[in-house]
């Protein structure tokens, strides 16, 4: 095929005037272009592939030389080198963990009602076992048992052991193994004696507070303080006739009681307790004008109700409140001034039972304020007094003195003695009035005199005698007589002193079911 259009006339060659004259010239020239382009198309080929062959570092290095050779330069050779290394690969295997499912199987699903009985028992902080059980019955509509309030109820029903009283020496001893060695006429009182109506209404006192709280299991009664009390015997000496009152119980600690006559300062660890009161109900006019130490605390406590009192805008709820609690305070106050008590921190005093009272005129082995006493621990006997009252509901109680020469760890919070490992021996009827400061010698006296009324003290045993008072009496002062007073009984010479007249004194008698500290 020629390189021009068919349609173009051919030509002549000039000199000869024949033929086309362009043929051998186009042939030659058409092989020529071919061969330049093959060449171009090898040594981009080459252009390209040579930098990745090795003879690319040799054509460098050989350009380099020539350059150096011709520039004359004295410039270190820079050598270059190609070198191969292994780089070691980290091969990661993946672990593959098979979990294994396995398919729960249900319970078949119920095709009817299901009747359940199921019980369930616990033990609450109080010591009180919770026994429960689940009843269910066939019902009616949802709808309509919804509306019922016997379609969903609680029937509680508290079931309480009430303990028998120790009689015999035998049992008595069970407590405490030289009760009948320490008390040898024990035997002998025992034989006539009887269980006291006292121990019967004390644990009656104890079931209707629980009923009380029957509903409120957590605020019930706890074990401990049901079952504080093992014996209450009312006993007869047949010769001298001398009553004795035998309660087997525990130890509580009251810290109750100031005087400022004896006491000018109390320590701040004993009034700051939870359960501190500053009277207890054995007390006596003041005999000096020194101040309660407690005094300024109580008018500072009436100036803060008596602020907030003035208050506009409180809740009549509030209000009431707050006039009840200036009412107390003024009354305290007023006691504070005339009156002083027995420090339990000082003075070794036992503490009665509310349920004792207003029962003097009834039974002849009620005690009462001022009666002596002897408490019986191990080998040990303490003489006392009857000094404060307690809830009506508890058995067992004593002054921090006491509870100290019982156990010396005692504190307002911690008893000496939990079991019921306590005796204590009362001589109902023995106060003697006008009440005064504790003279702990004549109080070893009497207790010592009454002792041997009921049989003595066994051999090898003997009566604790108490150290002597760190407080001392101040001289007494006669105080000036404040308008709207009567005179105190129990001051020589009838000397008037500033003591109520109208309602009860804070000191005579705590309320029942007032606190104490344990």
């Amino acid at each position: 095929m020629s390189d021009f259009p068919a349609s173009l006339p051919p030509e002549t060659d000039p000199e000869t005037g024949g033929g086309d004259w362009r043929g051998p010239r186009l042939k030659k020239a058409g092989i020529l272009t071919t061969l330049i382009r093959v060449l171009v198309l090898v040594a981009l080929a080459v252009g390209l592939v040579l930098p990745f062959t090795p003879f690319a570092g040799r054509i460098k290095r050989g350009i380099q030389e020539i350059v150096r050779e011709a520039r004359g330069s004295s410039e270190p050779e820079i050598v270059e080198r190609e070198v191969i290394r292994e780089v070691p690969v980290e091969v990661i295997k993946e672990t593959v963990r098979e979990v294994e499912v396995i398919k729960e199987v249900q319970p078949p699903l119920p095709e009817d009602y299901v009747g359940r009985k199921d019980v369930d028992v616990a033990t609450l902080f109080n010591g009180i076992t919770v026994k429960t059980k689940l009843v269910t019955e066939q019902g009616g509509f949802a709808s309509l048992e919804r509306l019922d309030p016997e379609a969903y109820k609680a029937e509680f029903q508290l079931s309480i052991r009430v303990p028998k009283a120790n009689q015999s020496v035998a049992e008595l001893s069970r407590i405490n193994e030289h009760l009948p060695k320490a008390l040898p006429g024990l035997g002998t009182l025992v034989e006539t004696g009887k269980v006291s109506a006292f121990y019967h209404k004390l644990y009656e006192n104890k079931t209707r507070r629980v009923q009380t709280d029957v509903t409120r299991l957590s605020k019930a009664l706890d074990r401990h303080n049901f079952f504080d009390c093992e014996t209450i015997l009312e006993l007869t000496h047949p010769t001298t006739q001398r009553k004795m009152l035998l309660i087997q119980s525990e130890m509580d600690v009251v810290a109750d009681g100031s005087d400022g006559d004896r006491m000018p300062k109390l320590d701040e660890y004993i009034y700051m307790s939870d359960y501190y009161q500053p009277f207890t109900s054995y007390a006596w006019a003041k005999k000096s004008t020194t101040p309660n130490p407690l005094l300024a605390k109580w008018e500072g406590r009436l100036t803060k109700l008596k602020a907030e009192y003035a208050v506009k805008g409180l809740s009549a709820a509030r209000n009431a409140e707050l006039k009840a609690g200036m009412k107390q305070v003024e009354l305290e106050i007023k006691d504070m001034k005339a009156r002083s008590s027995l420090i339990a921190e000082k003075d070794p005093f036992i503490v009665l039972s509310l349920l004792f009272r207003g029962y003097e005129g009834q039974n002849a082995f009620t005690p009462g304020m001022g009666d002596y006493a002897a408490v019986v621990h191990g080998d040990k006997i303490y003489p006392a007094i009857c000094g404060d009252y307690g809830p009506s509901y508890k058995m067992g109680e004593a002054s921090l003195m006491m509870a100290k020469a019982v156990n010396e760890k005692s504190t307002p919070y911690r008893r000496p003695e939990s079991d019921l490992k306590v005796t204590y021996v009362i001589f109902p009827g023995t106060g003697v009035k006008p009440w005064g400061p504790p003279d702990l010698k004549v109080w070893e006296q009497k207790v010592t005199e009454y002792l041997n009324e009921v049989g003595g003290i066994g051999v090898g045993y003997k009566l604790h005698e108490w150290p002597k008072p760190v407080v001392e009496a101040v001289v007494p002062a006669v105080p000036v007589v404040a308008p709207g007073t009567g005179t105190a009984p129990g001051v020589p010479g009838n000397v008037a002193v500033p003591v109520p007249v109208t309602g009860t004194a804070p000191g005579t008698g705590a309320v029942d079911g007032s606190a104490k500290g344990k």
